[in-house]
């Protein structure tokens, strides 16, 4: 598993999570150029378009892979903000698979407890579902938000949930992510 070396310790993690076509990548995009800050694209979306069905062990990969980008990602960096982290591994093996995975939940409870501060923003699946070939749940969204509140809950997480118009749910975010920084002392 990759670790965040102590020279990374003090930054400000903001990880977009929710289920699918809520609007996470826009989001991370959004607010990466507001503070100009890197961001972390989601590791999943171009793993599977050249795969197409998927296992159990891509899933975990993915997860190593998403996992490793964030730890490069860091280094150097006060603010990151990540487009899914391992929350959403988390659910998608859930909902796909059942239960969950050990090295995930290693991982991600792992980052949970590092100095790094990590906050969550959830997009809540308001806006219209666009198709698309990776896309596998359009009905189940409302229910996948509700699993996405109740694991951030259960993690003791810190996060905001965001709706509206893209620049609605960008304000929103913004603002949260201003006030973070403040409480962690971190700087862009």
């Amino acid at each position: 598993m990759a670790s965040v070396d102590a020279s990374q310790r003090g930054g400000l993690t903001v990880a977009i999570v929710g289920a699918e076509c809520a609007g996470k990548t826009t989001l991370a995009a959004a607010l990466a150029a507001r503070f100009s800050a890197p961001w972390v694209p989601e590791h999943a979306r171009d793993y599977l378009t050249h795969r197409g069905a998927y296992t159990a062990d891509d899933v975990v990969a993915i997860a190593r892979a998403q996992h490793r980008a964030e730890a490069a990602a860091v280094s150097g960096s006060g603010l990151v903000f990540m487009d899914t982290d391992l929350v959403v591994i988390k659910v998608w093996w859930a909902v796909r698979f059942g239960g969950s995975h050990p090295w995930v939940d290693t991982a991600l409870n792992a980052a949970l407890r590092d100095t790094r501060a990590r906050r969550y923003v959830l997009a809540t699946p308001d806006i219209a579902w666009v198709a698309d070939p990776l896309r596998e749940h359009p009905n189940d969204r409302p229910l996948l938000h509700v699993r996405y509140r109740e694991l951030l809950d259960a993690l003791g997480a810190q996060y905001i949930e965001v709706s509206g118009s893209p620049g609605e749910r960008l304000e929103r975010a913004a603002d949260a992510v201003t006030r973070w920084m403040a409480e962690t002392g971190s700087s862009r």
